[in-house]
């Protein structure tokens, strides 16, 4: 199971998520008990540790983060957990950061980036003092409601922002941003290839190309000369054959982990592309 993190609903108890005219900010998170979860990341999410430490799963690589440090994570589909001492609980702040607010720091400020594409899906940084005081203010404006404004809270994920673009050496942070904030062709390919067989919606796959879905399909087209759902089915009923073929899979499985929506869809369009169902595909190979 795949948990959107920031949810697509906003449940007006919950105060512990930060929400100014529906619009997510921040989450004061906390937890008890340790679980491995798959979350996909729907902003890009600057995460400050209070207590315990955190691991994330990202590419081949597993990655741990203490309260000494922070991690600015990019959007995107990670498996991650908590961890602490015993009796203790995992607490750390997590602020979202859309990549317009990225870019309008770095154009304000004339940072200078590349236009060239690279995957970078995570920057981690050692804290300091300063940050230390960033992350303790943090923590008020969860219950001091005259900091609840958009303006307000707009400028403080401009503030560390621009800190961190100012501080941190331009090496270690450029490939970071211009992955970050990427609307190239071949951040699109690599969306593609990374998510294709996640049960994602097209407007999911717009939002990890930082397009507006209009955009994102018109762009798309222009790459693979086809309309993406088109493209998306294609490619993932090949992977299906493959797995009819090779694997002991039931049908329903096959269609999980080709990431069709429902067993009926795939059957169905299974059937209108090969003149026969699953089954019967298995049966004849």
């Amino acid at each position: 199971m795949i948990y959107n993190f920031p949810p697509t609903e906003i449940d007006t108890n919950d105060n512990s998520f930060l929400v100014v005219e529906n619009t997510f900010f921040a989450k004061f998170k906390k937890e008890n008990k340790t679980a491995i979860k798959k979350v996909f990341l729907t902003e890009n999410v600057l995460v400050f540790i209070l207590k315990g430490h955190k691991q994330l799963h990202i590419e081949n690589e597993t990655v741990q983060v203490t309260s000494q440090e922070i991690i600015f994570l990019k959007k995107g589909i990670y498996a991650m957990a908590e961890y602490f001492e015993k009796e203790q609980q995992f607490e750390a702040i997590l602020l979202f950061l859309n990549p317009k607010i990225i870019k309008e720091v770095v154009a304000q400020y004339q940072i200078q980036t590349t236009t060239n594409f690279t995957h970078v899906p995570f920057l981690k940084i050692e804290s300091n003092p300063i940050i230390e005081t960033y992350k303790n203010q943090l923590s008020q404006y969860f219950t001091e409601n005259s900091l609840k404004d958009k303006g307000i809270l707009l400028l403080k994920q401009k503030e560390i922002l621009l800190y961190l673009l100012k501080t941190v050496p331009s090496s270690q942070t450029i490939p970071f941003w211009d992955s970050v904030i990427s609307t190239s062709s071949e951040n699109i390919m690599y969306v593609m290839e990374k998510y294709l067989f996640q049960k994602l919606s097209l407007k999911d796959y717009a939002n990890l190309t930082n397009r507006s879905l209009s955009t994102f399909k018109r762009d798309f087209a222009s790459i693979y000369s086809s309309s993406p759902t088109k493209w998306i089915n294609q490619k993932r009923l090949e992977y299906s054959c493959l797995l009819l073929k090779n694997t002991k899979n039931t049908i329903s499985e096959t269609a999980e982990n080709c990431g069709f929506e429902s067993l009926s869809y795939f059957t169905r369009i299974f059937k209108k592309t090969y003149m026969m169902t699953p089954t019967e595909f298995r049966t004849n190979n």
